[in-house]
């Protein structure tokens, strides 16, 4: 008989339970107090026993009343539980958003937008996939990634992006360099720039143009404006790699001015007096998720956090 027993019944039980009285139970539940009775006595005649006891004083609750209650209050709230869950997956705020990131995004605000992003989504499990610059887009087209930081604008037609942020390119240093101290650091303390044809003899570390062709061009053209082709001497696949070369005594190197955050230690960054190329950070998604809302909403966080 259990299988006649409808979701109304349960919530107009519920509300008797807490009421006690059938006229406020049923103004509770917006229906008028004859057919509430009906669907209590359909209830306890689909059960096959009294949930209440009535007289012309009170409503009380039987004892399997009063047991029933209970597991009704459960099953209200997980149908309740159910029906939200559903409803924010549709809207695109639950479930898991793969974010395609390379390391010195980190020091470019990556790490609070994923924080704040987690506060105010917490039903969206935002994962980071750990990906070089070149293969960001191929990621994004394969659907392992649905969201990526890019520096070329030569995309696809099915892929959308928007500019981040734009920042020059820096003079990286080892500190026991001997014209460290004709670079005086970057920061807060602003101090005469480079020339970077003072430094056309020095051997040079690059991010290798295989995982970041956007980077290894800019570089050289920074040198070729500069009067010089620069001598690679080692090329790395993440910025982290090059800045520890650098750290080492391999060579020197340009990188853009939010790295100056990594607080690497033994370097020094200087300005350059000349910087007409700029290090240029897109957010990319495919077109066709454009709409979704949880994408949507991470981008909002990213271009309020991410910052050069």
């Amino acid at each position: 008989m259990t299988t006649a027993i409808e979701l109304r019944h349960l919530r107009h039980f519920i509300a008797l339970a807490q009421e006690l009285h059938f006229g406020r139970a049923a103004q509770r539940c917006h229906i008028s107090q004859p057919p509430f009775s009906v669907s209590i006595r359909q209830l306890e005649q689909a059960l096959g026993f009294a949930l209440v006891e009535r007289s012309t004083h009170e409503v009380r609750l039987t004892a399997a009343g009063a047991a029933y209650y209970e597991e009704a209050l459960k099953v209200a709230s997980q149908f309740e539980r159910a029906h939200a869950t559903a409803a924010r997956v549709h809207q695109g705020m639950q479930g898991t958003l793969e974010v395609g990131f390379f390391a010195s995004m980190l020091h470019r605000g990556l790490d609070r937008a994923v924080q704040v992003f987690g506060q105010s989504h917490p039903d969206v499990d935002l994962r980071l996939v750990e990906l070089s610059t070149a293969d960001q887009i191929p990621a994004l087209q394969r659907h392992r990634i649905r969201y990526g930081f890019v520096h070329s604008t030569a995309l696809p037609a099915t892929v959308m992006s928007e500019e981040l942020l734009c920042e020059p390119f820096v003079l990286c240093l080892p500190a026991a360099h001997p014209m460290a101290r004709a670079a005086p650091k970057t920061g807060r303390r602003r101090a005469q720039a480079v020339d970077l044809a003072r430094f056309k003899d020095e051997p040079f570390v690059l991010f290798a143009r295989t995982f970041s062709p956007a980077y290894y061009d800019h570089v050289v053209s920074l040198c070729l404006s500069a009067g010089f082709h620069p001598r690679v001497r080692h090329e790395a696949r993440h910025w982290l790699t090059v800045l520890a070369c650098v750290s080492k005594g391999l060579g020197i190197t340009l990188v853009p001015r939010s790295l100056v955050r990594s607080r690497y230690p033994d370097l020094c960054f200087a300005d350059l007096q000349a910087s007409p190329v700029a290090s240029i950070v897109r957010g990319a998604w495919l077109a066709s998720e454009a709409d979704d809302p949880a994408l949507r909403a991470w981008h909002a966080v990213v271009r309020r956090y991410i910052t050069a």
